[in-house]
């Protein structure tokens, strides 16, 4: 559990923002076309370089830290270049994804949170990281 008195916890918290942010662009790139996913992509640098900035002034120059960011970086980057057909948003259900055929469907219980569960998985690890990096996982 995150102690809220810790002065890191402002951290912490400010970076779980921004790895909120970057998730819910990655949600969206897999309802959408390679370019619309590639201004997606440009429009998750923002959060990225704030989370970057975060880490500095938290907690110094952590390679463990960076690791973590650049690898998260990398997928969405990856998942944004995969080509895609899509154009479900925001009219997506019942249809399957044009990238690997899954079906597109809301995460249970949370109606709002629509995507491709298969292909979000390719950002899996580097949210991992992130989480286990800033003890995210605490919140």
């Amino acid at each position: 559990m995150l102690d809220l008195d810790h002065p890191m916890s402002r951290f912490i918290v400010a970076v779980a923002r921004e790895d909120d942010a970057i998730l819910s662009i990655a949600r969206r790139m897999t309802l959408v076309s390679t370019e619309a996913k590639r201004e997606l992509l440009e429009s998750a640098n923002p959060h990225f370089t704030r989370m970057r900035e975060l880490q500095r002034e938290g907690w110094g120059e952590s390679t463990e830290q960076t690791a973590a960011i650049v690898l998260l970086k990398q997928q969405l980057t990856h998942l944004a270049e995969i080509p895609s057909e899509n154009d479900f948003y925001p009219y997506r259900q019942g249809k399957n994804c044009t990238v690997c055929s899954r079906p597109i469907e809301n995460l249970k219980d949370y109606p709002d949170m629509v995507y491709c569960h298969a292909c979000i998985a390719k950002i899996d690890s580097g949210r991992e990281a992130v989480d286990e990096a800033f003890g995210l996982f605490a919140i």
